[in-house]
Formats: structure tokens, C-alpha cells, sequence
């Protein structure tokens, strides 16, 4: 039988067997628990797994895992295990409240005892009602996480000393696996966000129309985009480690010179220099392509070089449509030669080395015969085509160097650069030669053209482009009164010449008259045979200019010139203009006034453009029509008969007033006179003015007068200049009289003043 104290040992080896046999449970419970936790990365069942392995390793009849939200303000059951955990997950207190608030404020397990150290408002209402709690708290890295709470031993009695060390070592490595895993997710995220941004930046750089490429810092290359693959025609891979020379030609756009030493500027100064601004690109395959190069260096980290980035920006587009610009800006459109305007640049800058170097140079100024013709009768489809013809067989006959220009419509400037006028008249001859062979099929029919060619020297003591340009243009229009295709070269000594030069010095001198209002309109009395002394209601509207020093220009000096280059048209338009609104401004004289005549050129009339001027003045002004009478010269209505007719019944129907001016110097006057639906006859002065000396005058006169008269026109004598004229006029019954015996033309303003008697009227000045 045994003994007592043999008993009593069995019983202590029994317990002992057991507590070791639960403890190797434990242990190995515990290592499948960290196991299965460090496997898995899905926090809720992380925290679901924990509370089931942990309320079998502690044998507690509940466990809960409080778990810190993100604000830090509250706690939230996460997951639990055994008695009433179902109705405590998910809900959320205050972290000031619970044995979860009291261990993340001390940041210390709680372990032992009943709720002693909470007062009543502290405690949760389940909390209230346990008897033992262990909860040691989850902290991670850097921050309180939460924690894992067991509630009330299985059996009874209360949690131990190894309890608390197998939460705590499950809770460490449940903490570094919460923090692994945040860590993990960090990773893989930043991961993502770099592969994301390594995306963008290769979809950014393959969108992008430059081409970039990153060198080392040797110059080897690393990448191109494939904008650069392209440009390059290459490939990344047959691109990789060579240098850009290796890839194609850099050369300035200008000089044409090797564009070598890209990377070693770009190292030293950290960008490419302003030479570089234009570069082209000339590929092995012979392609050239205008780029604009920029650079810049790359650096790592800590601020070293580590390589380049060139960006290349294709402008062959924009050089083309530029270098397009740039010849319209200097050639003519139709034929491709120089146009007017880089024309007197050239001959400008042959002026200026004549002057320095005493070189010859030789001018040559072409104006085609018969061209008008062509474009008349086919049409300018047809002219424009043998302008291209011609210009072709021209530019045949001129040296490499020399300059040849369209300056005009069918007019052409030829510059020949050191050679004197000998040698230039040889090439002229030439230019004579061909134009006289030349011939232009159009359809059905052929022809032949003309030239009149002027020419002059450019030596030391030639002045302004301006000048020399005038004296050729003018020996070019000589060559033309002379009879057409000729060749005429400038003398100095011609007085033709000189007077036609003086007539082209006028042209800018009337436009800037006309810009600075330095025109004025004269007036002269028309009286009629019964109202001698009646020098204000009927009159014939002059005009004169003001040159630069102030002094007064008859227009005999300037209007020839007008006409001829025609101005005459801008002279007509600012008379009627003027006038009207100076008859505006007075309307008691504009009510007492009979008639106002206005002087109208050939090159107004039959010109629509000038038909709407006259009516819109009329009416913006208020004028009646009825008091105004416009004069047109006999020849220039015979020139235009149907334009004319048309030109005056327009102006008729609005109730204005018409005046055959110099009538009966053409040849065939009283046929034409039939058509012409005019109101008076203002007989040419030349009858007028010997009308008691020569009796062939005085019965031209008369015949004037009678049919006038029966054709139911009234007639104007010009030219009275005494008493005796005057009379015979009166004798004779022509209606009015008009000339210095009657008065001289005055300013229109002087209108205004009181009347003047006839015999004063000798007296004022013109």
C-alpha cells in the first residue's frame, strides 16, 4: 500500500506532465498563430485569426481585439471569440473610456483584478459586468495600434503571469506584422506610383512632338523617344551607347560649318549658346531637316552631373513657309523675277559701290508694245501666261550676278553690275532682238509684241535710287514717243527728256500736296451777254496748290503731270468733295448761286467709281443738282463717246448740268455734238481770243454760236481778255463770257465779300 507521501508525488509528476503538456500546446498554437499571421496580409482576418488562437493559448471565455481608428478619437472591436463577442464587434468608443482607453493613455498591459482603477463613468457597460480582463496593448513602429483583450478564464480564477507573457509575445508579433504589412502595401503603392510615373513619363515622352534624347556625360546615348527614332530614322536599340554624330550630320544653317561639341557646352555652361539657336540635320540618307536645339544637364540627388537631355524641335515646316515669305516678300508672284521693291534695293546698294569703288554699273528699264492689246482681246489669263512665256526667253539673255525685275504690269528693270554702257547697250540690242522674234499663240490666234528700252549709267555721280530710276523711266517713255521699240539712252542735254523728268518729279509732290491738304480752290465769273456785272452766281470752280516754301502753283504746272500719272482722278474726287462742303457751310450763297461749274477729267469720266463719289457728295452735302454743271473737254468725250454718254445721262437724271469745254478743236465736232446730251458749249479759246483780227476765227465763232443754238445749246465764250472782244461776242449773241477781261480767278472765299464793280475786276490777282 502506499504510502501517503508516495501518493502525494504521483499526484505533483501528474501536474506537472499536464502543465507541460499544455504548455507545449500553447507553444505550439502560438507558432502557427504568428505562422498563419505572417503569411497573410488581409487585416480582418489577421485580427479574426488572432482573437481565435488567442482565446484557446490564454483559455479565456471571450476575446476582443480593439483596434485605434485613423483620427486616434476612437477605438472600434475589430473582431472577437467565445462568449458575447458577436454583440461587441464593431462597436466604437471613445478613447478615454474602457480598459482600451486606460491601456493606450499608461501605454501598459491591464492584467490583473476587477475595474477598480476605472470609476463608473469610465467604464463600458459590458465592462461592468466581467469579473477578470487581460488586454496588453498592440504597438507598432511608431504608434499605438490597439489591442488584444481576453475575458474571464475558462473554469474560473483569474488570468496569470504566463498569460500575460503569451498575449504579449503574440501581440509584439502581431504588431510587426501589422507593421509589415503597412509597410508591404507602402511598398507595393510606392511601387505602383513609380511604375506609374515611369509610365507617364514614357507615354508623356512618346506623345510629345520633339524629339528627345539623354546622353551620359560622355555623350553616349541612353534613350530616345520615338519622335527622335524618327528624326534619326533609327531605332533605340541601334541608337544606344553611340553618339549623336554617329546618328546623323549637325551643321549651322547658315555657314553650313559642323555644329561638333553639343555635350561639352552643354556640361560646362548647362545649356547650348545662341549659335546654336538653328541647326540642320542632314540624316544618312541625305534628308536635310531644320531643327532648334535645347539642352540641359541632368543631376542626381546630390546635385552631380550624371548626363544630358537634348530636346530637338523640328522646324522644317516653319523654315519653309518662312524661306516661301521671304521670296514673295522679293520676287513677283506671276514670274518669279525680283519685284519692284528688291529692285531698288539692288540698285540702291550699285549707287553706293559705284560711289565708293568708281565701278560702272549700267540700268536698263523695259516697258513691252502691244501688251495692252493681248490682255484686251484674250484676256488677262492669256496675258498672264505670255508675261511667264516672255520672261523665260529673258532671263536667257542675263549674266549670272546681273538683276532682273518685274517693276510694273508689262514694264521691266534690268540692273547689269559692272558694265558700262557700251556693253549694256550690246545686251539691250539683244533684248530688241529677241522681243521682235518673239511670238505668243493664244488659241487660234498668234502675236507679236514690241519693247521700248531706256537705259542709263550708274557711276559716282548718281544720285538717289528715286533719281535714277526717274531718268531711266523718262528715256524709257522717249524711247515710246519715238515711235515704240527703240532703244533710248539717257541724255542729260535732251530738253524732251527734261521736261518729261520734270513731269515725273511732280507725281510725289501732288500726292503729298493732297495728304497735306495743301490744295485750294480758285473761282472765275462766267457772265452772262445781259448781266455783265453779275460776277458771283455763275462761275468755273480752279484749282491751285501750295508748294513746300508756300508760294501758289498755277496748274498748268502740275496737272499735265497729274493727268499723266494718273493722279488726275484723286484731284477730281477732292475738287467735288471740297467744294460741296465748302457750299454747305454757306448756304446763303448756295442759295443764290446760278451755277457752279467743276472741271472733270478724262479719266473720271465713264469711271463708275467716281459716278457714286458725285452722288454720295450730293447727296451727304445737300446739294442741288440743278446748280452744279460739270465741264468735260470735247476730245476726252469723243475718246470715250459711250462711256461719256452714259457717264452724263446718269448725272442728268439726278438734274446736274454739263458743259462741252474747249468744243471745236476736234476734228469732227458737230457729228459727235449730236450725241452728247451737254446743256452749253464753251468755245475753244484759240477762235475766241484773235476773233477781231482773223475773220477764219471769227466765222468759226459764229458757225459754233448758230448751231449751238439750234441744237438747242447755250454757249460759253473763253478767252475774253478785253472790251473789243467782249462786244463782238455781245454782237454775236453768245450767252456767256468768261476770261481776264471779265476778272481773273480769285480765292473762293473771297466770294463772300461785297461786290466789286467790272471795272475793278482787271485788278485783282490771280
Amino acid at each position: 500500500m502506499a504510502t501517503v507521501s508516495s501518493i502525494t508525488s504521483k499526484i505533483k509528476t501528474n501536474t506537472l506532465e499536464d502543465e507541460l503538456f499544455l504548455r507545449n500546446q500553447q507553444i505550439a498554437l502560438f507558432k502557427e498563430v504568428v505562422t498563419a499571421v505572417r503569411d497573410r496580409l488581409d487585416l480582418e482576418n489577421i485580427f479574426q485569426m488572432v482573437a481565435i488562437f488567442a482565446q484557446g493559448l490564454i483559455q479565456a471565455e471571450t476575446v476582443l481585439i480593439p483596434v485605434l481608428d485613423e483620427d486616434s478619437t476612437h477605438y472600434t472591436y475589430r473582431a472577437g471569440a467565445g462568449a458575447n463577442a458577436e454583440e461587441i464587434v464593431g462597436e466604437s468608443l471613445d478613447i478615454n473610456l474602457g480598459i482600451c482607453g486606460w491601456v493606450w493613455k499608461h501605454r501598459r498591459p491591464w492584467w490583473h483584478g476587477v475595474l477598480d482603477e476605472l470609476n463608473e463613468e469610465e467604464r463600458n457597460q459590458w465592462e461592468k459586468e466581467v469579473g477578470h480582463v487581460i488586454l496588453v496593448p498592440l504597438i507598432g513602429r511608431n504608434n499605438f495600434l490597439g489591442g488584444i483583450a481576453g475575458i474571464n478564464k475558462i473554469g474560473g480564477g483569474d488570468f496569470d503571469a504566463h498569460d500575460l507573457d503569451l498575449l504579449t509575445l503574440l501581440a509584439s508579433q502581431i504588431a510587426t506584422a501589422i507593421d509589415n504589412n503597412s509597410l508591404i502595401e507602402q511598398l507595393e503603392q510606392a511601387n505602383q506610383n513609380l511604375y506609374a510615373e515611369k509610365e507617364k513619363a514614357q507615354v508623356t515622352l512618346s506623345s510629345i512632338g520633339d524629339a528627345v534624347i539623354t546622353t551620359d556625360i560622355e555623350g553616349r546615348i541612353d534613350y530616345l523617344n520615338p519622335v527622335a527614332e524618327r528624326l534619326f530614322d533609327t531605332t533605340m536599340k541601334a541608337a544606344t551607347q553611340k553618339h549623336l554624330s554617329d546618328l546623323a550630320t549637325l551643321v549651322f544653317e547658315e555657314t553650313r560649318q559642323p555644329a561638333k561639341d553639343l555635350v561639352e557646352y552643354c556640361l560646362s555652361e548647362g545649356r547650348l549658346p545662341s549659335q546654336f539657336s538653328t541647326l540642320m540635320l542632314t540624316r544618312h540618307d541625305g534628308k536635310n531637316i531644320y531643327i532648334e536645339p535645347s539642352a540641359a544637364s541632368i543631376r542626381d540627388h546630390e546635385g552631380r552631373t550624371s548626363g544630358i537631355v537634348f530636346v530637338f524641335h523640328d522646324v522644317s515646316q516653319t523654315h519653309e513657309l518662312t524661306q516661301q515669305l521671304s521670296h514673295q516678300a522679293t520676287h513677283d508672284v506671276l514670274t518669279g523675277l525680283f519685284n519692284r521693291r528688291d529692285f531698288e534695293i539692288k540698285v540702291k546698294q550699285a549707287i553706293r559701290d559705284a560711289e565708293l569703288t568708281d565701278t560702272v554699273h549700267s540700268l536698263i528699264y523695259m516697258d513691252l508694245d502691244q501688251f495692252k492689246v493681248i490682255n484686251d482681246t484674250c484676256g488677262h489669263v492669256a496675258g498672264d501666261e505670255l508675261l511667264k512665256q516672255y520672261t523665260s526667253r529673258l532671263s536667257d539673255l542675263v549674266r549670272h550676278g546681273d538683276t532682273l525685275a518685274r517693276i510694273g504690269g508689262d514694264e521691266f528693270g534690268l540692273l547689269l553690275e559692272d558694265c558700262p554702257s557700251e556693253q549694256a547697250l550690246l545686251v539691250a540690242h539683244k533684248i530688241q532682238d529677241m522681243t521682235n522674234q518673239f511670238r505668243f499663240s493664244w488659241e487660234d490666234k498668234t502675236f507679236g509684241i514690241g519693247i521700248s528700252i531706256g537705259m542709263i549709267g550708274i557711276n559716282r555721280q548718281s544720285r538717289s535710287v528715286i533719281d535714277v530710276i526717274s531718268r531711266v523711266d523718262a528715256a524709257c517713255y522717249m524711247a515710246k514717243e519715238a515711235g515704240r521699240s527703240r532703244i533710248y539712252v539717257h541724255d542729260e542735254k535732251d530738253q524732251k527728256l527734261l521736261a518729261r523728268r520734270g513731269e515725273m518729279e511732280w507725281t510725289p509732290r501732288i500726292t503729298k500736296a493732297l495728304e497735306e491738304q495743301r490744295m485750294l480752290l480758285y473761282y472765275q465769273p462766267i457772265v452772262h451777254n445781259t448781266h455783265l456785272s453779275d460776277l458771283n452766281s455763275h462761275y468755273e470752280i480752279l484749282i491751285r496748290m501750295i508748294d513746300e516754301s508756300g508760294n501758289i502753283i498755277l496748274p498748268g504746272a502740275f496737272l499735265p503731270a497729274a493727268e499723266r500719272y494718273n493722279l488726275i482722278a484723286a484731284i477730281d474726287r477732292w475738287v467735288i468733295s471740297e467744294y460741296f462742303r465748302w457750299l454747305a457751310e454757306h448756304p446763303g450763297h448756295l442759295a443764290s448761286l446760278e451755277l457752279g461749274a467743276i472741271n472733270l477729267s478724262g479719266n473720271s469720266l465713264g469711271d463708275e467709281t467716281c459716278l457714286r463719289h458725285i452722288e454720295s457728295q450730293l447727296k451727304e452735302f445737300a446739294i442741288p443738282p440743278e446748280k452744279i454743271c460739270f465741264e468735260i473737254t470735247e476730245t476726252e468725250a469723243i475718246a470715250n463717246l459711250s462711256k461719256a454718254k452714259s457717264f452724263i445721262n446718269k448725272l442728268k437724271q439726278h438734274g446736274c448740268n454739263f458743259a462741252l469745254d474747249d468744243f471745236g478743236s476736234g476734228f469732227s465736232s458737230y457729228a459727235y455734238l449730236k450725241n452728247l446730251p451737254v446743256d452749253f458749249l464753251k468755245i475753244d479759246g484759240m477762235f475766241v481770243k484773235d476773233i477781231n483780227s482773223d475773220p477764219a476765227n471769227y466765222a468759226m465763232v459764229e458757225s459754233i454760236n448758230h448751231i449751238g443754238h439750234v441744237m438747242g445749246r447755250k454757249t460759253i465764250a473763253e478767252f475774253v481778255e478785253d472790251k473789243a472782244t467782249l462786244q463782238t461776242l455781245n454782237t454775236l449773241g453768245i450767252d456767256y463770257m468768261q476770261g481776264f477781261g471779265i476778272a481773273k480767278p480769285s480765292a473762293l472765299g473771297t466770294l463772300l465779300l461785297p461786290d466789286l464793280p467790272i471795272t475793278s475786276a482787271l485788278k485783282r490777282t490771280s
